[in-house]
Parts: C-alpha cells; sequence; structure tokens
C-alpha cells in the first residue's frame, strides 16, 4: 500500500511585473509625505508652536487617510498594513484626536510653559533611572526573596 502525501499550495501574493510597477521612490512617496508632515509638525510643536505644529499633523495623518483609500495598493508603501478600511479609520481617528486636542488646549503663559517643561525633564530623569537600573540589574522590577516555608 502506498502512503498518500498531501502537499498544502500556499497563494502567494505576486510582485508587479517590472513593466507596470511604479519607480521604488515613488510608492514610498505617500508614506513620505505622512511621515514628514508629522516630523514637521513635532519640529513645530518643539519650538512653541503648538498649535500649528500639531494641526500640521492632523492635517498630514488625515491627508494618508485619503492616500490610503485612493492610491491602489501597490502605490502606497509601508502606509498600507491592515485592509483598506482598517487603515482608513485609524488614520481619520488619529487625525481627529490630533486636531481636537490643538483646537482645545488653551495657550499657556510663560509659567506654564516653564512648569510643563520642568515636569518633562522629571519624567525623562526618571526614565533614564529607571532605564539604568534595568541595564544594571537586568531586572525589571526588584524581586524580594521569598524565605522556603
Amino acid at each position: 500500500m502506498r502512503a498518500m502525501s498531501t502537499q498544502v499550495h500556499r497563494r502567494r501574493r505576486k510582485a508587479p511585473r517590472r513593466g507596470d510597477a511604479a519607480p521604488h521612490w515613488l510608492v514610498q512617496l505617500p508614506y513620505l509625505l505622512v511621515l514628514s508632515g508629522v516630523g514637521a509638525g513635532l519640529t513645530l510643536c518643539a519650538f512653541n508652536y503648538f498649535r500649528k505644529g500639531s494641526g500640521l499633523m492632523a492635517a498630514a495623518l488625515l491627508i494618508g487617510a485619503l492616500a490610503r483609500l485612493l492610491l491602489p495598493e501597490s502605490q502606497l508603501g509601508p502606509l498600507a498594513v491592515r485592509s483598506r478600511s482598517v487603515d482608513c479609520w485609524t488614520l481619520v481617528i488619529l487625525g481627529e484626536m490630533v486636531a481636537f486636542v490643538s483646537l482645545s488646549v488653551p495657550p499657556m503663559n510663560k509659567t506654564g510653559l516653564i512648569l510643563a517643561g520642568a515636569f518633562g525633564v522629571l519624567i525623562a530623569l526618571t526614565m533614564a533611572v529607571r532605564g539604568g537600573r534595568l541595564l544594571l540589574t537586568g531586572r525589571s522590577s526588584p524581586s524580594r526573596k521569598r524565605s522556603p516555608g
């Protein structure tokens, strides 16, 4: 009696043919536009232009959602991660949340900015101490030695 072998055939995604595929730099363009918009927005926020910076970040995320909705998957590069609807809704919700925060936060006076900066430095120092402790001890949290009993 002969043993029957079963083979599992997997459908593989075929790479687009070179003739109808977009150049590599063009495929990355929508992702780079969204990434540079968010980066420029963060830079503006760092220079105390919070509303303009967060508005630019919100616009970049919403443009990314529009690109994901309109462009084919072969022209999106890393912007296409999940299904089209999940990607679009994620980018729209994030963009709207950033826009809401930028429009609802009242402007700070100089004392508020100094206090916020000091609080940020305190958080950074705490994280640095915890990271250094983690590297030195090799543990994420201090463990108590239990006596056998």
